[in-house]
């Protein structure tokens, strides 16, 4: 089962500034829909889970699941995982471009 608020706090760590305007522009959805998951007045439809997973990915979606598959939990460690390595590169290689500076 997914629980919505979990995305809805996902989503404001995301999207700091107008997180219900970013979300509906991201998955092209009207705003007052989006403003109504935010506010637990409705939950997104099925037709809306597709452009959430495309947008935000597998971890995102199952993250608000309550017991997901362990499979599903797998695939969805694996893609965060891939994500943090991307992360801790792209860091890296500010890292060494400032070195690079300081040694001009």
């Amino acid at each position: 089962m997914i629980e919505p608020q979990r995305w809805v706090a996902q989503w404001r760590q995301l999207h700091p500034v107008k997180p219900a305007h970013c979300v509906a522009e991201a998955i092209n959805a009207p705003a007052r829909t989006v403003e109504k998951w935010f506010s637990g007045e409705a939950k997104p439809s099925l037709d809306y889970v597709g452009p959430i997973l495309n947008r935000y990915g597998l971890a995102f979606v199952v993250g608000a699941m309550a017991n997901p598959l362990p499979w599903l939990d797998d695939l969805a460690r694996e893609e965060r995982k891939l994500k943090l390595l991307a992360e801790r590169q792209a860091i890296d290689d500010m890292l060494a471009e400032d070195w690079r500076r300081a040694q001009r």
